[in-house]
C-alpha cells in the first residue's frame, strides 16, 4: 500500500499465539507456539490496506523485571523506524505489562497492547480480530497522546485502568471506575474520552540493577505478621498492602516502616481507592499488581517517603480532569 503508515508488531507469546489440540479445544492448547510473523501474514491481504506491517518475536522473558526492561528497549528501538507499535502477549500478564510500558516509554507515538482469551487456531477465536484491530488502531494514530492503550474485544482501554476481570470470556478486560476510552466499530474508531493529563510526568529511566524488590501482602481477618516479616527478610524495599490489616500486621508494618521499608495501601476491591494511613505512607486507586509496578519504579527516583508520595500523586490523575469527547468517528 503506497504511503501506508508503518506499524511494528512485537510478539511476546501468550494465548493469542496458541495452537489448540483441535479446532474446538478452547482450553487445551499450547500457548505461544506461533511466531507473530505467521499471525500477521495470516491477516493479509486485508492488512496491507491498513498499514505497512513488520513483525518480530521478543527474545526475552517478559515475566521478569530484567525481561520487562528489555521489552521496553525493544519497543523503543521499533519506534525509531515505525510510526506505531503493537505488542501481543498473554492476558494473565497483559495489564501489568501494558502499565509497565506506559510508565517507561515516551508518549510520542501510539503503542497498543493486545492478546486474546482463545488460541489462534480454534473456531470463533478472538485472536485474529484482536490483532487486526490493534494494528488498525495503531495505524490510525488516534491514540498518539493517550500513552499506552489496551485493545481487546473491540474496546480501547487506558493501560493504567485495564484489569482482567474474567478468566474465560472474551470481554475479560474492563476499566471499572472510568470506563473504556472508546471502541472499534468495523472500520470506524469511536473515541468517547481521553485519559486525564498527568502533569510534570516523564518516563522512568530503567536499569534492571537499580530496580528494588517489592512484594504484595494481603490483609485479612486474624492474619499473622509472618508474610510481612518474610518479605522484609527477603530484601523487599517496598511492600504493597492489599486489604485491611490485622492488628498483628499493623504492628509489624509500623516496625518495618521505621526500618525504611516503603508501604503502599492498595484497594482489594474492583472499585474505590485507599488513602495514606499510619502503616502506609502512600494510598492509591491502582490494583495491587499495578501499585507494585509503580512502587518498583518510584523507588529508583525517590529518596524519601515524601518524594515517593509525590510521585504516586503525580501518577494518579483526578477524575475531574478527564476530558469527555462524546461520539467521535
Amino acid at each position: 500500500m503506497t504511503g501506508a503508515r508503518r506499524v511494528a508488531v512485537v510478539g511476546a507469546r501468550g494465548t493469542i499465539a496458541g495452537v489448540a489440540e483441535t479446532r474446538v479445544s478452547f482450553q487445551r492448547y499450547e500457548s505461544g507456539r506461533l511466531r507473530v510473523a505467521e499471525m500477521v501474514d495470516a491477516l493479509r491481504p486485508e492488512l496491507d490496506e491498513v498499514a505497512e506491517v513488520t513483525a518480530a518475536d521478543f527474545a526475552g522473558d517478559h515475566h521478569t523485571v530484567s525481561g520487562l526492561c528489555a521489552l521496553t528497549h525493544t519497543v523503543e528501538r521499533a519506534l525509531t523506524t515505525a510510526d506505531a507499535v503493537v505488542v501481543t502477549t498473554g492476558t494473565n500478564e497483559l495489564g501489568e505489562l501494558a502499565y509497565w510500558l506506559d510508565l517507561t516509554l515516551a508518549r510520542t507515538k501510539p503503542v497498543v497492547v493486545t492478546g486474546s482469551l482463545r488460541p489462534w487456531t480454534v473456531i470463533g477465536s478472538d485472536a485474529p480480530v484482536n490483532l487486526y484491530n490493534a494494528i488498525f488502531l495503531a495505524a490510525s494514530g488516534r491514540t498518539r497522546s493517550f500513552g499506552v492503550v489496551v485493545m481487546l474485544n473491540d474496546e480501547i482501554l487506558a493501560a493504567r485502568d485495564a484489569v482482567k476481570s474474567d478468566t474465560q470470556r472474551t470481554h475479560a478486560f474492563q476499566s471499572a471506575e472510568l470506563g473504556r476510552l472508546g471502541t472499534i466499530d468495523g472500520t470506524r474508531i469511536r473515541l468517547q474520552r481521553v485519559p486525564a493529563t498527568r502533569e510534570h510526568w516523564t518516563p522512568f529511566e530503567i536499569r534492571p540493577g537499580e530496580i528494588s524488590k517489592v512484594e504484595i501482602v494481603p490483609g485479612y481477618l486474624d492474619a499473622g505478621p509472618e508474610t510481612l516479616l518474610a518479605a522484609a527478610e527477603a530484601g523487599a524495599a517496598g511492600i504493597v498492602l492489599s486489604g485491611p490489616l490485622s492488628p498483628e500486621q499493623k504492628q509489624a508494618a509500623r516496625t518495618l516502616a521505621r526500618k525504611g521499608i516503603t508501604f503502599v495501601a492498595a484497594p482489594h476491591t474492583p472499585r474505590g481507592a485507599t488513602y495514606p494511613q499510619e502503616e502506609a505512607v502512600i494510598g492509591t486507586d491502582l490494583p495491587p499488581p499495578k501499585a507494585r509496578i509503580l512502587l518498583m519504579l518510584t523507588l529508583t527516583r525517590a529518596q524519601t517517603p515524601a518524594e515517593a508520595k509525590q510521585i504516586f500523586t503525580d501518577e494518579s490523575p483526578s477524575t475531574g480532569s478527564i476530558a469527555m469527547l462524546g461520539e467521535v468517528s
